[in-house]
């Protein structure tokens, strides 16, 4: 099984900045966009044809919404595995990283290889999607009144 990146290893990279300044603004807007993202994909409503692209399109709603909350709390990150290492400390914040990090293998897989997934994979992993989706916006909401 291949190690992820821990909290401690990323700040000393420099790929998980500690800012010195919460970006509320900035964590708004990310918000706004990856409510924007999920009603079209709702909206679309073509999942059973292009499954990779619902995929690919929620994973862009998750990281999104993780990148907010980052901004929030006064963080960034060069790196999607250091984001979520970052996600990973919130203890009041229950999702799954081991399989946030699985998905971001899937959707590298289809951005840089043109994998296509089935949709029996798209509905295999929606209700997790859409929960985990639902999560970091709660929180995100948590934190900014």
């Amino acid at each position: 099984m291949k190690k992820h990146k821990e909290f401690g290893e990323c700040v000393r990279q420099n790929t998980l900045v500690e800012t010195g300044k919460k970006d509320e603004m900035k964590a708004r807007q990310l918000l706004a966009l990856a409510e924007h993202r999920e009603q079209f994909w709702k909206e679309a409503n073509l999942a059973g044809k292009y499954p990779s692209l619902y995929l690919e399109g929620h994973y862009e709603i998750i990281k999104e919404l993780c990148t907010a909350i980052l901004a929030a709390e006064g963080w960034i990150s060069s790196d999607h595995e250091c984001m979520f290492a970052y996600i990973r400390q919130k203890e009041d914040l229950a999702i799954d990283i081991d399989y946030l990090l699985e998905l971001k293998g899937v959707r590298n897989n289809i951005d840089y290889k043109g994998m296509m997934i089935t949709s029996n994979i798209w509905n295999g992993n929606e209700l997790i999607i859409r929960l985990t989706i639902k999560a970091l916006k709660d929180y995100l909401t948590q934190i900014m009144p």
